[in-house]
This record gives structure tokens, C-alpha cells and sequence, in this order.
């Protein structure tokens, strides 16, 4: 009898367990859902510059309130395959303008689309300025693309199309957001060059030598100042600190970036910061050695007419150029000769080998690895 009792007791037990565990895990999960728990919390003093990116889903924005809710950057969805504009882009676009956001602007890709159609429709539909941030291209599974992914010659054919017609477009190489399913299936080996925008709500993302530059750690954070039918709005970090995301943000369209592997100095046209002047580079050879180097003429930003060129580094190993912001300096990185400076002192552009190189760029992201 005693045994007997002993076993419904267990059994009882064991059954009460069951039960709250099961309710702990209903809780945990309905938790997670509504953003009561956050899965990613990145530490701020590691990654202090965070940023939004809305859509139509979050309704009328009042941007003065989202904006000063600790942000620094805001992304915009403005159209998806090649004809879909967001409802809400045109409206959102001139009032975040207005806040002191750094603000870009993204296209959600279509594996149904010809690239050509949809680098049309984004360029059609998002005005360049100045300032903006890179465009972005959303690379992500929907509907049944992740049960049956397309080909990947396929879609790379035409991602290449979207990528080139924008960095064409706007003078700056895009941005791809992915998430880990479609870096690994068609971006890995193929697009390290881009910077990368990966998507994991889960943990920290895994992305091995391509350094991301935005991480989208949650897509369950409640901020105020919206009030669509979407009661969450998604959080993203940048993968450094302020001052590499003040060189990153507003001199990335003109190239300064931090190591190769990571952007690098972009060997691309790049405009000055204020647009008066443009670096062109190309390859020039010694006719009495044989030896190349590399040559940056400076135009003008408007007219495109010469001002000025100049002999650099050896061609050999040649990271490329990118402008000081605030000055009418440029800066020439390669592995022979590390970083140059070059700038305009009454009207005439001079080496100068007394420029005190940036802090940041001696100090920390000589060696820096794009996350922190």
C-alpha cells in the first residue's frame, strides 16, 4: 500500500513539473514574441550606435520622438521588386531628414525580377543627397524561396545587375542585408566586398571573414512615435565605435574605411565631402622602368574639369584613396608607403608628410576587425 502510495505521489509529482514547465515555456515564448525578452541585448559600451529600419508596417512616424530615443540611424524602406513602392517612403523620407538621423534607403530584392527593372524602380524613386547612407538591398527568403531557393547562378546574375547599377548610380557601393540562410546559399565567396547588413534575432551572427558592418539583432523592440499595424519595430548595431562610425557614415560614399576585407579605400571616383572636388585614380607606367604607380587627378565636383594630378604609391598592393572630412585633404593608403596625405593649400595640391594622420585610423583600425 505504501508503495502504491508512493508512486501516485511521484507520478503526481512528476505531472506538476510538467505542467509549470510547460507554462514556463509558454510564458518564456510569449515573452519573446512581444519583446518582453530580449534573446540579443549587445552590450552599448561594445556597440553604442544603434539604428531603426520601418516601413509602411509602422504607420505615421513622428520622427522628432523616434529620433531622440537614443537612435543614430534610420533605414527607409522605399520599394520592393520592380514596381512596389512603399506607401509610406515619400513621407518618411523628407521628415527624417529633418532629425539628425543619418538616413539611407532600402529595396527589397525580388527573385522574380529582372535586376535591371528593379535597379530602374529604385533608382526612379529614391532622390541621392548628400549625406545619405549607401543604399541598401534587402537579400532574404520570402514566400516558399527558402523551401525552394532558385538557382544560384540564377539570382547572382541578377543581383549583380541591382549591386553594379547602384554603386554606378550613386558613386558608393550598397549595402546587402542577409540573413545567415542566404549569405551561406548565394552571397559567401561572391560579394565580400559589399558591406554587410546580416540579420540574426537569435544570437550574435556567425558571418567568418566578412566583417559585418550592421547587425539586426531583434525584430521585437517597442520604441514610441509610431502607430501602424506593426507594434514592433527592428533594432540594428553598427560593428564599431563613434568614431568609426562617424568616418564610416559620413565618408563612406568618398571611401574611408578601415582595412581590406572591410571596404577598404575604395579605388572608385569619390567626392570630396562638401562636393567641390573629385578623385579619379588610374594606373601609370615608367616608360624607363616599367614600374606602375598610381595617379590621382583631382576635377572638379561640378564640371568634371582637371585641376590637378599627381603621382602616389606604387600601383603594387594600392588600397585605394578617400577624403578627410572637413578639409581639403586626401588620403592614399597602400602596403608600400601606409597612408599619404595630400591636400590644396592656396589653390595648389601638395604631399604633405607632416599631416597628422587620423587618430583613429593609426590607434585602433590598422588592425581593426569590423565588430569590435
Amino acid at each position: 500500500m505504501d508503495k502504491s502510495r508512493r508512486g501516485r505521489k511521484r507520478i503526481i509529482a512528476a505531472g506538476v513539473f510538467c505542467v509549470m514547465a510547460a507554462v514556463l515555456c509558454a510564458f518564456y515564448g510569449y515573452a519573446v514574441y512581444c519583446g518582453l525578452i530580449q534573446l540579443n541585448n549587445p552590450s552599448k559600451k561594445r556597440y553604442p550606435v544603434r539604428g531603426v529600419d520601418v516601413s509602411h508596417y509602422q504607420g505615421t512616424i513622428d520622427w522628432p520622438v523616434l529620433a531622440a530615443q537614443d537612435l543614430d540611424f534610420a533605414y527607409i524602406k522605399a520599394t520592393e521588386g520592380s514596381s512596389h513602392t512603399d506607401e509610406k517612403f515619400a513621407e518618411n523620407w523628407e521628415a527624417a531628414k529633418d532629425t539628425g538621423l543619418r538616413i539611407g534607403a532600402y529595396h527589397f530584392f525580388s527573385f522574380d525580377s529582372p535586376g535591371e527593372s528593379q535597379l530602374k524602380h529604385f533608382t526612379e524613386t529614391v532622390p541621392a543627397f548628400r549625406q545619405m547612407l549607401p543604399p541598401v538591398v534587402d537579400f532574404e527568403f520570402y514566400g516558399d524561396k527558402k523551401v525552394n531557393p532558385p538557382d544560384r547562378e540564377t539570382v547572382c546574375a541578377q543581383l549583380d545587375v541591382m549591386l553594379q547599377g547602384l554603386e554606378a548610380h550613386y558613386g558608393v557601393k550598397p549595402v546587402i542585408y542577409a540573413t545567415e540562410d542566404t549569405m551561406h546559399l548565394y552571397l559567401e565567396g561572391r560579394y565580400e566586398e559589399y558591406p554587410l547588413w546580416i540579420r540574426n534575432v537569435m544570437k550574435k551572427p556567425d558571418t567568418g571573414n566578412w566583417n559585418w558592418v550592421f547587425w539586426q539583432y531583434t525584430n521585437r523592440k517597442k520604441l514610441n512615435g509610431y502607430e501602424g499595424d506593426e507594434t514592433y519595430i527592428d533594432m540594428n548595431v553598427f560593428g564599431g565605435d563613434r568614431d568609426a562610425w562617424e568616418f564610416w557614415s559620413r565618408n563612406y560614399e568618398m571611401g574611408w574605411n578601415y582595412r581590406p576585407g572591410w571596404g577598404s579605400f575604395r579605388p572608385e571616383p569619390q567626392y570630396s565631402g562638401d562636393g567641390r572636388y573629385l578623385a579619379v585614380q588610374d594606373v601609370v607606367t615608367d616608360e624607363s622602368t616599367g614600374l606602375q604607380s598610381v595617379r590621382v587627378t583631382i576635377q572638379d565636383g561640378e564640371s568634371g574639369e582637371r585641376i590637378f594630378a599627381f603621382i602616389t604609391d606604387r600601383a603594387r598592393d594600392f588600397w585605394g584613396i578617400c577624403w578627410e572630412p572637413g578639409t581639403d585633404r586626401i588620403w592614399t593608403q597602400s602596403a608600400d608607403t601606409g597612408l599619404r596625405c595630400y591636400e590644396c593649400t592656396e589653390q595648389e595640391w601638395k604631399y604633405n608628410p607632416e599631416a597628422k594622420r587620423p587618430a583613429a585610423v593609426i590607434s585602433k583600425y590598422d588592425s581593426y576587425d569590423g565588430n569590435g
